[in-house]
């Protein structure tokens, strides 16, 4: 049977491989927890509290000593994505190495997904850059005025300024594009990543469709340290189609995201 010959390591590593390229906020996301990812599991991230700076010498050098409080953020890994395709003869679809298309449609499809979550998280635990009335976003100058909202609400909250993204919705990109130069739409100084166009305000300007939100303008801003994301491609398997002459090559990919804090990221939604 075709089933027995089945390889699930070349079937991993390519979904792998097409998961992470086709991804385009989740590489600018704190990413240092991957190896906790099961399905199930609590990642508990600690954020330390910044202690007060005293004059030491106004004090006669002698301080004492301050109790200082920490706070958890608790990354539950909760979501499973899964694929299931029929394969006709995994044995020669293997030996042609035709196996590339389906590998990278998995991967592509579980990269969509995460990515939709991320925006969705970001956007949950975000602080509104919006007034209490909110201003609609339709014009070059608005989106710019936008943006220099979200930069100077991040800089208030004393976020750190490398390492500062904007990730905004094609409504959003397309009001940018149109009033930038050339110079700014090449972004800045680094390798471009997917999904840039331009860099301002001493943020990645980064464009995804992952936003629930098509037609309205929206962009949120955050810190490279400000949000996590865990995720693993769990399982790769391979199994007789009980229904037809075929076999079924299925998947799951599990993953959890969170803002971990919430002064390191800022949303601007056009009302």
């Amino acid at each position: 049977m075709a089933i027995d010959n089945f390889i699930p390591e070349i079937w991993s590593a390519g979904v792998q491989e097409s998961f992470f390229a086709n991804q385009i906020v989740i590489p600018t996301l704190n990413t240092q927890f991957a190896g906790e990812a099961r399905k199930g599991n609590t990642v508990h991230i600690i954020n330390a509290t910044t202690p007060t700076i005293t004059d030491y010498a106004a004090a006669g050098r002698v301080i004492d000593p301050e109790a200082l409080a920490d706070t958890e953020v608790s990354l539950l890994i909760d979501q499973e994505r899964a694929f299931s395709v029929n394969v006709d003869d995994v044995d020669a679809v293997q030996a042609a190495g035709s196996f590339d298309a389906w590998v990278s449609a998995a991967g592509k499809g579980l990269a969509e997904d995460a990515e939709e979550y991320v925006i969705a998280q970001l956007l949950a635990g975000a602080t509104n850059g919006q007034e209490s009335t909110p201003v609609a976003v339709d014009t070059y100058a608005e989106a710019k005025a936008a943006l220099q909202k979200i930069r100077l609400l991040m800089a208030k909250a004393k976020v750190p300024t490398a390492g500062r993204f904007v990730a905004v919705n094609p409504a959003f990109a397309d009001l940018l594009v149109s009033g930038l130069s050339d110079v700014a739409l090449a972004g800045g100084s680094n390798e471009l990543r997917n999904g840039q166009v331009a860099r301002l305000f001493g943020m990645d300007v980064i464009e995804t469709p992952a936003f629930a939100e098509a037609t309205k303008a929206v962009a949120v801003g955050y810190h490279e340290s400000a949000a996590a994301f865990v995720s693993q491609i769990d399982k790769v398997e391979s199994l007789r189609n009980p229904n037809k002459f075929a076999d079924i090559v299925r998947g799951l990919n599990v993953y959890g995201a969170k803002v971990t804090k919430a002064t390191g990221v800022v949303k601007y939604v056009s009302a």
